[in-house]
């Protein structure tokens, strides 16, 4: 009987269904129930609504692309951001699937890793979703490498990799195309070169030249310098206990860190603080991928044990002390340290930009999504090298853990999301029954789109207009503000007294989301 069970779930149009079974629950169980909050999402989906090529400067090229995309098969722009997590989460499903598939040779290992990231919290509640296109391809990449083939395919595909990173929503990825393009070169020439290698290696270049005129160019000029202030003032703010208003980080920076003027000053104006900047970030880096894991696998348990989750977990250890045949789990272990990797370089040069790239940037959580498909493929392998005792115990144990993990994630849905919150405002200003479009005061690229339709937008420089002038000489209906425009002090100012002089009457429902509304008196009815 339980050699007809083995045989059943080998078959491969079982293992389909059941892939296709997880990606449909995914859809139920997700679609629309999460909040969208204020971030780099927001920007993009505008640039993607108006996308006009050639760009006409350096912007997230790929992640515009796929976002237009989507957009054209939405009723609305709410539709097309669901829509477009709901896609880069099954697409980051699946290139993990297949990336632990092929390295690991199990399939029941690699749906078991990629379904229990799926449906974590971190992977369904983590904004901004661009840095997801670096990780399918980042995985992808890593998938596409083979042993079997030459030096030169294998830096084909790592060239390919970091190109498609670089356009997707990291350009920092460029700085290492460079030097992977002259190790391609050289493997290239070191044989006589085939046809097919040499037309591969035409194209690739041609898709460089292509991609530079569409995307605006290869590299917006300062970009290291400017994301590295901004990374580096999260870790300062922590250090010294002061805070700094986003414009004040870029006035006080040179004072701090030393006078930076290009890119390249960043790894020499002051090697002290980049040290501490990095090391500190690679300890974010360990709690952000512990993170992951308790999102992945601890809190699964949460939904069912809540507070006696710990007593739970060291329950499983006990358990797994027992089952686990550590004898042959440490020859598995000899086996692989001891077996050829041919690979190996490869791997790391994927593994190597990334790495840098979040030390030197990070420490926000996304930036974790760069190194993840590296963390999830040891941590197959470890599991794979795992061998259980062969007695009823261990089978009884091993399949209560496993339906324990999937119970617990049916008990988390539906998706708790707060109310009222960020959906709850543009559903709000999208039911407002007016007879003709409102002007509104809005220096707000995070929302706008969703509620378009019933407004025009008049927007402002905080740092440079009065509000007050602007709502006077506009003739605003409607004075919107968002969490960051209170980064400007005369804008805290309105919020807290100033906007009694206006005449405007506020409106109180979704101050929780740091979103201030105010309308005309005799709109009032209308929001009501």
């Amino acid at each position: 009987m339980l050699k007809k069970l083995n045989g059943f779930l080998e078959s491969r149009n079982v293992q389909t269904i059941l892939l296709f079974v997880i990606i449909l629950a995914y859809y139920f169980y997700s679609f629309g129930k999460v909040d969208i909050v204020s971030s780099e999402d927001d920007v993009h989906l505008f640039s993607a609504l108006n996308l006009s090529l050639p760009l006409q400067k350096f912007g997230n090229f790929g992640y515009y692309i796929f976002l237009w995309v989507v957009s054209k098969v939405s009723a609305n722009a709410l539709i097309a951001m669901f829509l477009s997590y709901y896609l880069l989460a099954i697409l980051v499903y699946v290139s993990l699937f297949l990336l632990l598939r092929k390295y690991l040779g199990s399939f029941y290992i690699a749906f078991f890793l990629s379904t229990c990231f799926l449906f974590s919290d971190f992977q369904l509640l983590l904004v901004p979703k661009l840095t997801y296109l670096n990780f399918i391809f980042i995985c992808l990449g890593l998938y596409l490498l083979d042993s079997r083939k030459y030096a030169f395919q294998n830096y084909f595909v790592i060239a390919l990799c970091i190109l498609a990173n670089a356009y997707v929503a990291r350009p920092e990825f460029v700085w290492f195309l460079v030097p992977v393009i002259l190790i391609m070169l050289f493997s290239h020439f070191k044989h006589i070169p085939k046809v097919s290698q040499t037309l591969s290696l035409v194209g690739f270049f041609f898709t460089i030249v292509l991609i530079y005129w569409l995307a605006g160019g290869i590299y917006p000029s300062g970009y290291l310098k400017e994301i590295f202030i901004q990374h580096f003032f999260d870790n300062y703010e922590v250090w010294t206990g002061r805070h700094f208003d986003l414009a004040d980080e870029f006035g006080q920076f040179n004072n701090i860190y030393g006078k930076v003027e290009s890119d390249y000053q960043v790894f020499t104006a002051n090697l002290g603080l980049l040290l501490k900047h990095s090391l500190y970030n690679f300890k974010n880096l360990i709690l952000g991928i512990l993170k992951v894991f308790k999102s992945t696998f601890y809190d699964v348990f949460v939904g069912i044990f809540s507070s006696k989750t710990k007593f739970y977990i060291l329950f499983l250890i006990l358990i797994f002390g027992l089952i686990i045949d550590f004898k042959n789990s440490f020859s598995e272990l000899k086996i692989i340290i001891s077996s050829p990797k041919p690979l190996f370089k490869f791997i790391i040069c994927l593994l190597l930009p990334c790495l840098l790239l979040v030390l030197v940037v990070f420490p926000r959580e996304h930036f974790v999504l760069l190194l993840l498909p590296f963390i999830f493929l040891g941590l197959g392998h470890l599991l794979k090298l795992i061998n259980l005792r062969q007695n009823i115990f261990s089978k009884i144990s091993f399949s209560v853990v496993l339906l324990s993990i999937f119970t617990g994630i049916i008990m988390k849905y539906p998706v708790k999301t707060n109310h009222p919150n960020n959906v709850d405002f543009y559903n709000y200003l999208n039911k407002i029954k007016i007879d003709k479009r409102l002007k509104i005061l809005s220096n707000d690229n995070f929302g706008f789109q969703y509620f378009d339709l019933n407004f025009e937008r008049i927007g402002w420089n905080p740092s440079r207009e009065m509000i007050l002038d602007k709502v006077r000489s506009e003739n605003i209906d409607v004075i919107s503000i968002y969490r960051l425009d209170l980064e400007v002090p005369a804008t805290r100012a309105f919020v807290d007294s100033l906007h009694k002089n206006t005449g405007y009457v506020q409106l109180n429902q979704f101050e929780a989301q740091k979103r201030y509304l105010w309308v005309k008196p005799n709109l009032l009815t209308k929001f009501q």
